[in-house]
């Protein structure tokens, strides 16, 4: 993770009170299998913004196909 990624990862945790890898396990609990299904669910179940929401389900994407 480079060094701007790592201040988004703490911005969010500090902006949500969760840490990426939780908003990744409940992606994962949720079964969202595609990058809109989270996008949309972050945005309008979690409040995030679309560029906040973005982020995380790319990692959440990257992070689950391996």
């Amino acid at each position: 993770m480079d060094e701007n990624e790592s201040s988004i990862v703490e911005i969010l945790s500090k902006n949500s009170g969760m840490q990426l890898e939780e908003w990744i396990t409940m992606i994962k609990i949720l079964d969202l299998d595609s990058r809109d299904k989270i996008v949309k669910f972050l945005m309008e179940y979690e409040g995030l913004t679309y560029r906040t929401a973005r982020f995380i389900a790319y990692k959440a994407i990257t992070k689950l196909k391996h």
